[in-house]
């Protein structure tokens, strides 16, 4: 870990093309003395940033070559350990990295898990490391009001809701993506502002 860095972080989703690259990406602007990195648990090693995704961090970092340079890595042993705290995109995620490594579970949660766990412990939260805040996080596990899965009723005006999970946008409606940036930007936000990580306030997607 370079000079000045404070912790390291690991955001993990399946392809490592979409929701952990995005939220990588914010972590990375809003926590800048934090190393973050992204990889996938089925993710093929070399594959570039679906479209949507490319698109939409070229938008909000005004650099092509940012998102041209991410290529998807896999999820491995090494980069367990090396986290201090690890970030799924789903409780499918969560549950991989604790199969390949159990010792990881306490500091492991998906990200709007996290989001949650960290704004129940404003202001304790603050001044903590990262590693401290995994600790504090987990022995709070089951004690904070998460948000519960449902299912929108297709004449509902109201988005459905997956719980701590985020959806992924490449299975099934494409569209979904939206929804993807909308919530991994909730999370991100929620998240780096109950920590004191936190420098600049994330801008909200479309």
């Amino acid at each position: 870990m370079s000079e000045g860095v404070q912790g390291s972080l690991l955001v993990v989703c399946a392809a490592n093309v979409c929701r952990s690259p995005f939220a990588a990406f914010l972590l990375g602007r809003e926590l800048p003395d934090i190393e973050v990195s992204s990889v996938g648990v089925t993710a093929r090693a070399g594959d570039p940033l679906c479209r949507f995704t490319e698109e939409r961090i070229d938008a909000l970092a005004g650099d092509a070559d940012l998102a041209e340079a991410h290529v998807a890595t896999r999820l491995d042993a090494e980069s367990i350990d090396r986290a201090d705290l690890i970030l799924t995109a789903s409780e499918a995620e969560r549950s991989a990295v604790a199969m390949l490594a159990p010792e990881a579970r306490p500091k492991t949660f998906t990200l709007v898990e996290a989001a949650y766990g960290a704004r129940a412990l404003s202001p304790l939260a603050a001044d903590t490391t990262l590693r401290e805040l995994a600790v504090q996080m987990h022995a709070q596990r089951g004690l904070v009001d998460l948000p519960e899965k449902r299912r929108r009723h297709r004449l509902s005006p109201f988005r459905a809701s997956y719980g701590i999970a985020i959806p992924d946008a490449h299975i099934g409606d494409t569209r979904k993506h939206d929804e993807v940036y909308r919530t991994v930007t909730d999370a991100v936000t929620m998240f780096a502002g109950a920590w004191d990580g936190a420098r600049q306030p994330v801008e909200a997607s479309d």
